[in-house]
């Protein structure tokens, strides 16, 4: 992919217009304390997941904030992603071998990129494991850090004692939760900042009601019945197979419900074809299960009406570094029935914006509750859009991670 060109997109007044003047002054004045620093920002994809998404508001807001800051994904092939991978699913404590050939193939395609990015950045800003050992590579760059978007609160130690060598080497390191530190890492400056959401990108602005009912009318689904959706990839940590049977113990006693499991396939994830397979295959012939993704035509737009359209939305991962698709169904005003997972139970107020829920059987019956509360329902969406306000909306998100390479920069010996 190499570096990418970003359209601008919104610009700070109009996100001046749904944060206020007083947030926006705060993220101007942290922008212009990296005035002269050239920045290289790296991921492992442009398309699908949080991290992209995030990347796709952040990058074009931060460079009309002045800040000098460059995209780079990394260029790899199929045999890359298989083993990062392995990697992410033992960083959130999943059994994998890093054999000789999957390690060869993570370290020789870092190696291979570091002679693509080229040279003359002040700051690196490394996001999850598989831009990793970058820093072993490029040389010349003097403040380094790295950003984890994964559950790291129980990693699988093999896992992590390899990959721990190459993150100590970092000037900072950010998590999204206290929970994410390992003790053996503490000593590092460590920084928190949870992941938020573009209330003014496509997936997150605001739709009239016929927009919404034509979306939804084109994948044949019933505006007039009940309507749980949960959206995330298709992924074992997702567990798309146990939203299907919650909606199957819901109805029980709700024949008119529908499900939507709506995903993406993302390009460093080579799990996800798989997963959508077994999960058409847990659904069966039950044509209220309604399975979407970009292979139907579901993009950001489609994603925004069918939260919007949804009485109650599901997300059920067992494993979660911070649900961004909480934060987008609370933001429309859905009360969202989660797993306490570690990044979810930081989202969603049990009782007050939505429910958490250990097990398949509660989830159903807070499901259920919802639905036959409809006022309830109400309530907790917009107390969940007031918590997303307060404290997910990418202008405060990107005023920390200013601030946390401000402080970064002006802590580390022989800077630029």
């Amino acid at each position: 992919m190499g570096f990418l060109k970003v359209p601008l997109g919104s610009s700070p007044s109009d996100y001046e217009m749904v944060v206020g003047k007083p947030q926006m002054q705060e993220l101007r004045e942290a922008a212009e304390k990296l005035d002269g620093l050239r920045i290289l920002n790296v991921n492992s994809t442009s398309l699908g997941g949080g991290v992209a998404e995030l990347l796709m508001s952040q990058i074009p807001l931060a460079q009309q904030l002045g800040v000098d800051l460059l995209w780079f994904v990394l260029e790899c092939p199929p045999a890359f992603f298989d083993a990062t991978k392995g990697l992410h699913n033992g960083l959130q404590g999943g059994e994998f071998n890093l054999s000789g050939s999957a390690e060869e193939f993570y370290l020789g395609c870092n190696h291979t990129n570091s002679n693509k990015i080229g040279s003359g950045y002040d700051v690196a800003f490394i996001n999850d494991p598989q831009p990793l050992p970058l820093i072993e590579f490029l040389t010349g760059i003097p403040v380094w850090l790295w950003r984890c978007h994964i559950d790291l609160s129980d990693p699988n130690p093999e896992i992590w004692q390899y990959l721990k060598k190459i993150i100590q080497k970092y000037n900072a390191l950010i998590f999204h939760l206290p929970e994410y530190i390992q003790p053996d890492i503490s000593y590092r400056p460590c920084y928190l900042i949870p992941p938020s959401i573009d209330p003014l990108s496509m997936k997150n602005q605001p739709l009239d009601e016929t927009e919404i009912e034509s979306i939804i009318r084109k994948y044949h689904i019933d505006l007039e019945r009940p309507i749980i959706s949960q959206v995330g990839r298709f992924d074992p940590w997702k567990d798309p197979l146990g939203a299907i049977d919650v909606y199957r113990l819901v109805k029980q006693h709700r024949p008119d419900a529908q499900l939507l499991l709506v995903g993406a396939f993302a390009s460093d994830d080579p799990e996800g074809e798989t997963w959508y397979r077994k999960t058409i295959a847990h659904a069966g012939e039950d044509r209220d299960i309604h399975i979407l993704s970009n292979l139907e035509g579901v993009g950001a737009h489609e994603v925004n009406a069918i939260q919007r359209a949804s009485d109650v939305a599901l997300q059920l991962s067992k494993k979660e570094g911070f649900g961004l698709t909480v934060t987008e169904a609370s933001w429309k005003g859905v009360p969202v029935v989660g797993r306490p997972a570690t990044g979810i139970k930081h989202q969603i107020l049990d009782g007050i914006t939505g429910y958490l829920a250990n097990t398949i059987e509660e989830a159903a019956s807070r499901v259920l509750y919802l639905l036959k509360n409809p006022d309830v329902a109400e309530a907790m969406g917009d107390l969940a859009r007031l918590n997303v306000s307060e404290h997910f909306i990418i202008t405060r998100e990107l005023t920390r991670q200013f601030k946390t390479i401000a402080a970064t920069v002006e802590a580390t010996p022989n800077k630029t």
